[in-house]
């Protein structure tokens, strides 16, 4: 497996676990957030190593989740706290 598909997979995972708009506690498939994990992980991939920051990681992912869910500002504000921690355990999966 490549570095994309393991990122891919542990986006996914974290996303799920941390069920940011609540869908997996509703009943929604275990791959509710596939396509977010997809674009997180390609875009995260895009990265210099030395830009795989843990800002960098939540701007993405912040941006990926804006666009993917139509969230306003005040709606993003919202999540970011669970945002934050995606960024965070990302970024120390890449460490």
């Amino acid at each position: 497996m490549n570095m994309c598909n393991d990122l891919h997979s542990l986006t996914a995972s974290v996303l799920r676990q941390e069920d940011i708009e609540g869908l997996i506690a509703l009943g929604a498939p275990e791959d509710e957030y596939d396509s977010e994990a997809a674009e997180i992980a390609e875009a995260v991939n895009k990265l210099d190593v030395t830009a795989r920051t843990q800002s960098n990681i939540a701007a993405i992912i912040a941006l990926v989740w804006a666009q993917m869910f139509n969230h306003s500002p005040n709606e993003m504000e919202m999540r970011t706290p669970a945002l934050q921690r995606v960024a965070e355990r990302l970024n120390q999966a890449l460490i």
